[in-house]
């Protein structure tokens, strides 16, 4: 038989070459990776804008305002001369270390439009989210060494419908979640592998994120004790740990600081009001639980519980479950001892992250709102002790059968929930899973955020050609902040009154206590022109007067 040319015998293993790429661990996660990349590029301005985002974006200015007053008060533009002094703000103790880059980007940009000011938020909100998931992607790397575990954890967090969708526009807590993700990954492998390094690089990121949420505060406490018990154990050298921990925490103490403009007056005093005010929301109102209004100051037990059980899939809780189960167990059987090598260290860590927190909010009855979002940062955690319980099904079940069996429920229920936030979007925000029942939006609140907001104007707007449409909130929504939202040219045409004055009036329903009576007194003299829903369920409801 002829011999092949050498030109397509060369061809022909460059061929091989690249699909052998193709089909490698390197390949699939950098492409997994990749496409997630694309699809946060491509639909990160196809959500409306939250509750806090306009205050979040003050306070990023006011700092940095300070910082440039401090730094080059010439660079100071006359344009801001009516934000007010950082020690006149009422939210001066909240950290900066997100909203402060924001703003000096969005400065530096000339983005000036307030359309364009959110769509770029709601840009690098994913983008830190993003960094919070290869986070999350190494840690479960670490802990598995297997990479196909990893791409299984990271898509347990992508395919959570509410941190997906939150994960563009909640510069509060996804931002949280995603630094302390960070903060905790590099904390692991200071513990693991103390040295120099590892904890100037730990005291950084955990700086980083204790600068946007003081509850991080808790990694530092537990990277101490740890590595206490490691040094007890034998598990470390005892001649250099003394140092390495000094370097840490002057560490953290130099970053938090340096991270924070509002410490710089009064680095001991500010930081002790911060955490005083840490420890009790400044905030008193009501929300929907369980078909009951129910005040954030006195909130039953249970409720952190439930808003986590009705909005996580199901599968995540089960596995959760068995994951927990057997860290438990294993510790048990070790005594004392409580761990047996890094592995068992690593899933007493992501356990004790995930429950500590919520035991801690149940016995301080701290106060709460708007579900469980303060408490998203347990979240990844909770996740890589879920892949615990998967990898545990996955062992102890070495038939053919029933791993078969596993992979098929596990498949089926990611796609199921990949395909609701398919039809759901852009409101994954709402998601609740079977165990909420029917009739949802009677027993909780759904788009407390009030993201519909803007689509419900932008519906008024393409049919109503009026160069003035007067328009009313019948529930708490920030129509005049959504309204910054829509594009320069109909901007202005909206014009947000009373609702005696109104044409149109928009209604989520939220802290409206007797939706009957509210939807009758609006229907006497209004006819229903527009309604959003999800899984049947009316999210925001445009009435529109009778002429």
């Amino acid at each position: 038989m002829p011999s092949l040319p050498t030109s397509f015998r060369l061809s022909a293993g460059r061929g091989t070459s690249i699909l052998q790429f193709l089909l490698s661990r390197h390949a699939i996660q950098l492409l997994f990776f990749l496409a997630l990349l694309g699809v946060g590029l491509g639909l990160h301005r196809d959500y409306g804008i939250s509750f806090d985002e306009q205050q979040q974006r003050l306070t990023g200015s006011v700092s940095l305002k300070h910082v440039v007053e401090l730094v080059a008060p010439r660079l100071v533009p006359e344009s801001v001369s009516w934000l007010p002094a950082l020690r006149d703000y009422p939210d001066r103790d909240y950290g900066v270390a997100f909203e402060l880059p924001a703003a000096a980007l969005e400065f530096l940009m000339g983005i000036g439009d307030s359309r364009e000011a959110f769509f770029f938020r709601h840009l690098l909100t994913f983008l830190v989210a993003f960094a919070g998931i290869i986070a999350v992607h190494q840690m479960a790397l670490r802990r598995f060494k297997d990479w196909r575990m990893a791409i299984l954890t990271t898509s347990f967090l992508v395919l959570s419908p509410r941190l997906f969708a939150e994960s563009f526009y909640n510069s509060k807590d996804i931002v949280f979640m995603a630094f302390f993700a960070i903060a905790t990954c590099t904390t692991i492998t200071f513990v693991l592998q103390p040295s120099l390094r590892t904890a100037i690089v730990a005291a950084f990121t955990t700086a980083l994120s204790i600068d946007v949420r003081l509850m991080a505060v808790v990694l530092p406490v537990i990277a101490a004790v740890t590595l206490i018990l490691r040094l007890k154990r034998q598990e470390v050298n005892a001649s250099p740990i003394a140092s390495i921990i000094t370097a840490y925490f002057f560490g953290l103490c130099i970053f938090t600081l340096l991270l924070w403009p509002w410490l710089w007056s009064d680095p001991l005093g500010n930081f002790g009001q911060a955490f005083l005010n840490m420890s009790k929301f400044r905030w008193e109102g009501d929300s929907l639980y369980l078909g009951t209004f129910v005040s954030s100051t006195a909130l039953p037990w249970h409720y952190v519980i439930v808003w986590i059980g009705l909005t996580t899939p199901l599968l995540f809780l089960g596995l959760f479950l068995v994951g927990a189960f057997a860290i438990l167990q294993r510790a048990k059987s070790r005594g004392l001892k409580l761990w047996n090598g890094d592995d068992e260290l690593q899933d007493l860590f992501f356990l004790g992250l995930a429950c500590l927190p919520v035991i801690a909010v149940i016995a301080l009855r701290s106060v709460l709102y708007d579900g469980w979002r303060q408490l998203y940062f347990i979240y990844p955690m909770l996740l890589l002790v879920a892949a615990g319980g998967w990898w545990t099904l996955w062992t102890y079940t070495p038939r053919r059968l029933p791993r078969a069996s596993l992979l098929l429920v596990t498949s089926f229920s990611l796609l199921s929930v990949a395909w609701w936030m398919w039809q759901a979007h852009p409101f994954q925000n709402v998601y609740f899973n079977a165990l909420a029942g029917r009739d949802i939006g009677s027993r909780f609140e759904l788009d407390y955020w009030a993201l519909s907001n803007r689509q419900g104007l932008e519906y008024i707007l393409k049919y109503d050609l009026d160069e003035v449409v007067t328009v009313a909130p019948a529930s708490f929504m920030p129509l005049t902040t959504s309204r910054a939202m829509l594009d320069r040219s109909n901007r202005n045409r909206i014009e947000v009154t009373d609702q005696a004055s109104a044409r149109y009036i928009l209604t989520n329903y939220r802290h409206v206590r007797d939706r009957t009576t509210a939807d009758a007194i609006l229907a006497e003299h209004h006819d229903r022109f527009h309604e959003i829903k999800v899984d049947n369920q009316p999210i925001l409801i445009v009435y529109r007067r009778r002429n």
